[in-house]
């Protein structure tokens, strides 16, 4: 009897142990593992090895998320596929399968390169569980201290992981409508990226909504899972498209919205980029001072520069005039294949910066200086 007492105190014993145990657990949060991936071949590597480490650190102290630094992991993995070594580029499903091994919820890619004497950090988070990007965030700024470093990587942190839960999966897709001064604004989300479309009232044409901004790299990344682009940067607008390129982009858009995305016509292009029944006859698309309003050959620095960061037009549309032309959904006469481009580019004069200026090229043409808007 004294043996069966004591077996059964054990019992109890251990039982309450346990009980004490699994509510300890209960109350520990069930973290999100994030791998940190950083790339970006023209910086310096300790500067890629501290930049990861602070957003290690800054993505752990967020609470719900642990992380750790794999940058050499997935460089070693990646070398041995096939894929990779036939064409040197690394694909987020190829990424989302290594963090499978790794055993994460996510990747955060960081691409870093160094310009003007700036970093700049163009991030984006794959979940690995649908080889989808989450989140895409870009920032820049000096890194000339350690403080500076911190302050980049936990920017870069906080902007991937905003508005994320423990619980969160894909975003997902889908659109609101509001009324600004521009006119009524549909706003959509697609793979967690968000863009907006105004509406443009089309006098003499039935009303229509137009791309507040270019497609930028991180919108056609997020539709097609590829970034063509030359000037790499998230909110930089994506060019290296061809025609054909972007019908494949409203297709799949459309498909993903359930909306009709396509290309602006050409009138109503030039329309939108008068500011419509608002305009004020400017030559440019918002003013008459082109270094307000564009990018072109004599501010640009060669390159496009990310978009809405100049002044915007009478309907609140950016960067009609400059950064890249964009292509038209029309024919450039009955007789010829080519299609229409609109809007001048970084490369180009004032000239070719005006809202009246067409030019045309044919539907299989890629350009550093070419990309798109989108039309509904």
């Amino acid at each position: 009897m004294a043996a069966m007492k004591t077996i059964f105190r054990l019992g109890v014993a251990l039982l309450v142990c346990a009980i004490g145990a699994v509510g300890v657990y209960a109350q520990e949060p069930v973290k999100k593992k994030v791998a940190v991936y950083v790339t970006g071949s023209d910086v310096d590597n300790s500067i890629k090895k501290v930049l990861g480490a602070k957003i290690v650190t800054a993505i752990t102290q967020s609470g719900d998320f642990a992380a750790v630094e794999r940058t050499s992991e997935f460089l070693a993995a990646l070398s041995k596929e096939t894929d990779y070594q036939t064409s040197g580029e690394v694909r987020d499903s190829q990424i989302a399968k290594l963090g499978q091994k790794f055993g994460v919820k996510y990747v955060a890619v960081a691409d870093v390169s160094e310009a003007f004497d700036e970093l700049f950090v163009a991030a984006r988070l794959i979940n690995v569980e649908t080889g989808l990007v989450e989140k895409a965030y870009d920032v820049n700024g000096p890194a000339e201290s350690m403080q500076q470093l911190i302050s980049l990587s936990k920017q870069v942190a906080d902007g991937l992981l905003s508005g994320l839960s423990r619980n969160s999966g894909r975003s997902g897709n889908g659109y609101s409508a509001i009324s600004t001064g521009g006119g009524q604004v549909e706003t959509f989300t697609v793979n967690g990226v968000t863009f907006e479309m105004i509406m443009v009232d089309g006098g003499a044409m039935n009303p229509f909504y137009i791309g507040k901004t270019e497609v930028t790299q991180r919108l056609w990344y997020a539709v097609m899972g590829n970034n063509p682009s030359r000037f790499i940067g998230n909110n930089n607008p994506v060019e290296q498209v061809s025609w054909y390129d972007c019908q494949e982009f409203v297709e799949r858009l459309s498909r993903l919205t359930g909306r009709n995305f396509r290309l602006p016509t050409d009138r109503e292009w030039e329309y939108a980029a008068r500011g419509g029944s608002k305009s004020r006859g400017y030559e440019y698309s918002g003013s008459n001072d082109i270094y307000r309003v564009a990018w072109y050959d004599e501010n640009s620095g060669d390159q496009t520069h990310p978009v809405a960061q100049k002044l915007d037009n009478e309907l609140s549309i950016y960067d009609m005039s400059g950064n890249v032309w964009e292509w038209c959904s029309d024919l450039w006469s009955s007789n010829s294949t080519n299609r229409v481009i609109r809007g001048g580019g970084w490369g180009g004069g004032a000239a070719s910066c005006r809202v009246a200026n067409r030019l045309n090229f044919t539907p299989s043409t890629r350009d550093d200086d070419l990309g798109l808007r989108l039309a509904l």
